[in-house]
């Protein structure tokens, strides 16, 4: 019997990581433990608030479906991880 905390679709994870080798071993990692989902990544912090907030060419729902898990590099261009947990939290 599925927990009501785990989904039953897969989990759809944004990676917000600006170093391409860090990105793939995140990649192969959830691919290795045969965890179900769907990545999305993109590189700096400017890209992942327009992610988040659906700015841009992220406007579209289909292109950027609500994550259930972020994960954050905190030394990014543009905007730092930390800035972009505050822009999140100023939301809450």
């Amino acid at each position: 019997m599925p927990s009501e905390d785990v989904p039953d679709s897969p989990l759809t994870i944004l990676l917000v990581e600006d170093n391409l080798p860090h990105a793939e071993l995140v990649k192969r990692t959830f691919e290795a433990h045969q965890i179900a989902h769907r990545l999305y990544h993109v590189g700096d912090g400017e890209a992942a608030l327009a992610y988040l907030f659906r700015h841009g060419k992220y406007a579209n729902p289909a292109v950027s479906p609500r994550p259930h898990v972020v994960l954050l590099d905190l030394r990014l261009p543009k905007l730092s991880g930390l800035e972009v947990l505050k822009a999140i939290r100023s939301l809450a």
